[in-house]
């Protein structure tokens, strides 16, 4: 078995870190760890990882993850979701703020701050504010001649 080229001329491999090929049981958490995914993970690197997880499973974007017997927990960021593949990155690798080749930076995940609303958008009332409470009343007549349980 050979190994992969460290970097090819045209920018293929944009990894920063060798990967390694496992097959490792791993748990997703999230939500305070009061939510839980199991998942496989498929190649692992010390900037990121290959997992293998169900389709029907919405990942969130950022997460904890835990491979193996592990005790310990590692935070991930989602990178992107391809059918039961979802490539991660670690996000408590020093330096992981824009200088990996081939990576976003965190901060291009993150929405950018918006301009101020306009005064008349200000001035707009909530839509909260148009939302009824729903009082309890009789019913019209002309409704309750058409119900059956109305007939005795």
């Amino acid at each position: 078995m050979t190994a992969l080229p460290p970097s090819q001329p045209d920018d293929s491999e944009r990894r920063a870190a060798p990967r390694t090929r496992t097959l490792k049981r791993a748990k997703i958490l999230f939500n305070n760890h009061f939510s839980t995914f199991d998942c496989v993970v498929r190649n692992l690197s010390a900037t990121g990882a290959l997992l293998t997880i169900d389709e029907s499973v919405h990942l969130p974007k950022s997460f904890d993850l835990r491979i193996g017997d592990d005790k310990e927990l590692r935070p991930a960021q989602l990178v992107y979701r391809r059918g039961m593949f979802a490539g991660i990155r670690f996000l408590d690798v020093e330096g992981m703020h824009g200088d990996v080749p081939g990576l976003a930076p965190s901060s291009a995940l993150t929405p950018a701050p918006t301009m101020a609303a306009a005064p008349e958008a200000a001035a707009a009332p909530s839509p909260r504010a148009r939302i009824q409470k729903i009082v309890p009343g009789e019913l019209p007549s002309a409704i309750t001649l058409n119900l059956r349980w109305h007939r005795f």
